[in-house]
């Protein structure tokens, strides 16, 4: 299979296991529990991303084993030390040697540990950065009418806390991995001609920790999943009544909601306490088994030392065998246990990981190819748009050609910002084709050939200055004067003490609805762009007002093509 069959079959799947992110609790629960394939699918997508710190997850994958290596060592030369010490009474002078070595080993774990930890840091900081990069880029792919569509606060909570959920599975868990499948065994090896009862103990109770671990965690990655539901629909039901604030006191709820945030709270509470009893239940499975097999080898070991086992080697063992098996059973267990209480990050990744593919594998708007009919600027043929079942447009055929004015009149609802969201490339026609400059439209041409000002510009936090400059950061300081002249932003800038340097709040905290209007106007016109849409440009504003914005825009636009949604008569006239 070549890789380009390999890719289209995974982006396929990818379509056919992609499930709401408005899912419900219990769907999720039995979506994961009826079928495995989702969870597949975000287990594979895992391992994609953890090819690009194969370096690094290798890395400290051989620290770990050095590491374990190095506790043979160590439990080897403490074993020799104290059957000299006790048993063959060698002065302490004649073991400054084996002293000296197991200084040298101590300070080597502690290295290993140290570079482990750093190197996954190193892979699960390159991961995050990664995954927020390709989601940032999905969004300005899928663009406003996509985000429009989705709470803030949830999107934040995937880019912020779901991307964060996947820093210890390659940092601690892939790792783990490969440290188990190479550590037991090299383990089981050295015991095995020392004390192959030992060894036969070790290789028929190390399987069952893993064994546990899969079964006691197999809800796990659905706990997770549900825990991150909530988490996000908390975080942007929070948001959205923090942004309306002044509504709820306005009309007496801020109280009701306090209490609807609480309420919301305490559901995240309860969905995290079942994440975190599932890991307590699964920690004291593991630990239970651990703890009987190193129990099984002392109480072996221990008759042998009385002379009261006669199975096996333990009817002449020496205290240096004794010891050396016996300091060796526990970290024979201790990197199984450490992937058993690892397994739960992993669990947490796959809930991220599906919370996030939500996201990358929305599908994005595809190019067509046509033949141009005329030669106008902009043309629609046999557009239709429908959201859902929502027929919104309906079989519309347009020509606008360059230099004129056109007013796109129809009531609240009619269809007039869709439009503008086809023109802009926000969005796709469901049917027909939108055509600029006799080009299929998407948003890097509408970027280069459209100017747009909406019904609620925004204004950044910063100067009025900044603001109009956004439009051309390269922008001279004489043109960014001219643009503010022309739009008459100089008019209300003139009594500031700052002037254009005057900073402002958020969306334009501190000016009135008109000098946003202007601001906005005077944005648009550094652009020079050939085309300028203008979406209710006189919304919330006063009869004088919109008569002042009227003049400012026939001025400013007076040799582009301008389109101008709106209701307004005067306007419209």
């Amino acid at each position: 299979m070549t890789e380009i069959q390999r890719t289209n079959i995974e982006n396929n799947n990818a379509s056919a296991w992609s499930i709401p992110l408005k899912l419900s609790e219990t769907a999720n629960q039995n979506y994961f529990d009826q079928s495995k394939a989702r969870e597949k699918y975000c287990a594979h997508w895992l391992r994609t991303q953890s090819k690009t710190v194969r370096k690094s997850v290798a890395l400290a994958s051989i620290a770990g084993i050095v590491n374990g290596l190095g506790v043979i060592v160590q439990a080897a030369l403490l074993a020799f030390i104290l059957q000299g010490v006790i048993m063959d009474h060698v002065p302490l002078q004649q073991l400054l040697t084996p002293f000296l070595s197991l200084l040298a080993v101590f300070l080597l774990r502690g290295l290993c540990v140290y570079q482990q930890q750093i190197w996954g840091f190193e892979a699960g900081a390159q991961v995050r950065t990664q995954v927020r990069t390709s989601i940032g880029e999905k969004l300005i792919i899928l663009g406003p009418a996509y985000l429009k569509q989705h709470q803030s606060g949830e999107l934040a909570a995937i880019n912020l806390e779901q991307v964060e959920a996947l820093e210890n599975y390659y940092v601690r868990y892939c790792p783990q991995q490969i440290i188990v499948s190479v550590l037991p065994i090299i383990m089981i090896a050295v015991v095995m001609p020392i004390n192959w009862v030992v060894g036969l103990i070790f290789l028929v109770t190390g399987p069952l920790v893993p064994l546990f671990m899969a079964l006691v965690g197999l809800g796990a990655a659905s706990a997770n999943r549900n825990q991150f539901l909530v988490m996000t629909r908390m975080n942007g039901y929070f948001l959205d009544r923090l942004q309306g604030l002044s509504t709820l006191k306005l009309f007496g709820q801020a109280w009701q909601e306090l209490e609807n945030i609480n309420q919301v709270a305490d559901d995240f509470r309860v969905k995290t306490m079942q994440v975190l009893r599932i890991a307590f239940l699964s920690s004291a499975v593991l630990e239970f088994f651990s703890a009987v097999a190193v129990a099984l080898v002392a109480v072996y070991v221990g008759l042998g030392l009385l002379g009261k086992m006669p199975f096996g080697p333990a009817s002449d063992i020496r205290l240096q065998e004794a010891v050396f098996v016996l300091l060796l059973a526990p970290e024979f267990f201790m990197p199984l246990r450490q992937l058993a209480t690892y397994y739960h990050d992993r669990a947490a990744a796959l809930g991220a990981a599906d919370a996030i593919l939500t996201i990358l594998d929305q599908p994005e708007e595809q190019a067509q190819s046509c033949n141009a009919s005329s030669d106008c600027l902009i043309e629609f043929i046999h557009v239709s748009k429908q959201y859902g079942q929502r027929q919104v447009l309906s079989d519309i055929n347009l020509q606008i050609n360059s230099g004129e004015k056109i007013a796109l009149v129809g009531e609240s609802g009619a269809g007039k910002t869709t439009v503008f969201n086809l023109l802009l490339g926000f969005e796709g026609a469901t049917e027909g084709l939108v055509l600029l400059n006799g080009q299929p439209i998407n948003r890097t041409l509408a970027a280069q050939t459209i100017a747009w000002v909406g019904q609620n510009s925004s204004i950044f936090q910063g100067s009025i200055h900044g603001n109009i400059a956004l439009a051309n950061p390269e922008a001279t300081e004489q043109q960014i004067m001219q643009a503010a002249n022309a739009a008459g932003v100089k008019e209300f800038t003139a009594s500031l003490a700052d002037g254009l340097q005057t900073l402002v709040g958020e969306r334009g905290f501190g000016l009135s609805g008109g000098q946003v209007q202007r601001i906005a106007l005077a944005r648009a016109f550094l652009k020079q762009a050939d085309i300028v849409l203008l979406d209710e440009p006189s919304a919330n504003l006063d009869a004088a007002n919109i008569e002042k914005l009227m003049d400012v825009i026939d001025a400013l636009f007076k040799d582009k093509t301008v389109i101008i949604a709106s209701h307004d008569p005067a306007v419209i006239q």
